[in-house]
């Protein structure tokens, strides 16, 4: 059999009709006519019956179990119901009766009074003002006030009471004539080294150059003013006949001058210690020049330390140092042919000022 016998779909190698679920008869190849025993031959059908077994009903198509989630938070938490309801509304106070009165309202009466009040002070006042005299107290007290500042000490007049009693018109205040201010020079302050608020300009400087350790050392001019001996100025060769200007942070009353003359610092090497103080040139003479001209020589000698020299107090800005004689350069390792000055001091104080 090829097609179903009930829908006449195409069968398959199936037992069952793929379109209706009808099962298909087997095909039985065997030819059973040679029974000869009812138990053996098969049952004969009734020709009026149906030749047609009925349908049989397709098995339960089985449906795939649903894939398992994980609960969510709407599953657990329900609704929100509806808000409680708050406490009942209280009754309404019952009025007031009697001689009670709500405290919260004021009385009418009492805006009247704060008016009328105010009313009866500024009356007062004016009052007050016009029995007083008003602004002559204020007109009387700047021509008591000029006459103290013109008098230390004033005797009470003794006027008869016929003029007290009499009315006199009211005095106007005499201006005061202001007088010139004094001019006073203002004191000076302690002497201190003003050398390290000043500028110098020299004539030349050594190109720098490494000490021992490898460390760069530079001879600038303001190594002449930071007040430290192992630091110095320095210029190659003699430097006798030349000048260095230092300029003065303003009018300064200097009393006491003075350098050290070398280059005063000792270095420790491998192959012993170096003294630079001997090796470079010393200065042995310079002459000080300020502005009015004045001119103070100062002789040194060979040391490291600070030489000063005391002169007359001298009102200056700027102040010239001429090197007058420069020593021979030294001997053994540490020569070097350079004028050298490590540090110079200016004492004084700023010039007094006009005070007026």
């Amino acid at each position: 059999m090829e097609t179903c016998a009930q829908c006449g779909h195409q069968l398959g190698v199936g037992r069952f009709c793929i379109n209706c679920g009808l099962p298909v008869d087997p095909v039985d190849p065997v030819d059973r006519s040679w029974g000869t025993d009812t138990a053996e031959r098969p049952a004969v059908l009734d020709p009026t019956g149906p030749t047609v077994a009925a349908p049989r009903a397709p098995p339960p198509v089985l449906e795939p179990p649903q894939q398992p989630r994980f609960p969510l938070y709407a599953d657990q938490v329900g609704r929100p119901g509806p808000l409680p309801s708050g406490p009942p509304p209280l009754p309404p106070l019952p009025p007031l009766r009697g001689h009670h009165r709500d405290p919260r309202r004021r009385p009418a009466w009492l805006p009247w009074a704060l008016v009328a009040l105010a009313l009866l002070l500024t009356a007062g006042l004016g009052g007050i003002l016009l029995l007083t005299g008003g602004d002559d107290e204020a007109d009387r007290e700047p021509a008591t006030a000029s006459s103290r500042a013109s008098t230390p000490s004033s005797t009470p007049s003794s006027t008869p009471s016929s003029e007290a009693a009499s009315p006199t018109p009211t005095p106007t205040p005499t201006p005061t004539e202001t007088l010139s201010p004094t001019e006073t020079p203002a004191a000076p302050g302690p002497p201190e080294n003003v050398a390290r608020f000043a500028t110098a300009t020299v004539p030349g400087t050594a190109p720098p150059n490494q000490d021992v350790d490898g460390n760069q050392v530079r001879y600038e001019a303001r190594n002449l003013l930071d007040d430290v001996r192992t630091t110095c100025w320095r210029t190659p060769g003699d430097a006798s006949g030349q000048t260095i200007t230092l300029t003065l942070d303003g009018p300064t009353t200097l009393s006491r001058v003075g350098l050290v003359n070398g280059y005063a610092k000792t270095s420790e090497a491998d192959s012993g210690p170096l003294n630079w103080y001997r090796g470079n040139r010393r200065v042995l003479a310079v002459e000080w020049t300020f502005d009015d001209g004045t001119t103070v020589a100062q002789s040194l000698v060979e040391t490291r330390t600070m030489q000063t020299l005391d002169i007359e107090p001298v009102v200056t800005s700027t102040v010239t140092l001429r090197l007058v004689s420069v020593s021979s350069p030294g001997a053994g390792r540490s020569a070097r042919d350079y004028t050298a000055i490590s540090d110079l001091a200016l004492v004084g104080s700023p010039a007094a000022a006009v005070v007026e």
